[in-house]
């Protein structure tokens, strides 16, 4: 069993080998961890594809 915080990126990238994928979008107590999770995602995105150019 593991628990992890996935992006909307990470979600699409695993497809079908997610068994289970509980997502949280009514929940307000998570909305800044969330936002902060996304926004390093592009960060890291950005970086890559800086790396790469």
């Amino acid at each position: 069993m593991a628990v992890a915080l996935l992006t909307e990126r990470d979600i699409e990238r695993y497809g079908n080998n997610l068994s289970r994928c509980y997502r949280i979008d009514d929940s307000s107590e998570f909305d800044g961890l969330l936002r902060m999770i996304d926004e390093a995602d592009v960060a890291l995105q950005a970086r890559s594809r800086e790396r790469t150019s």
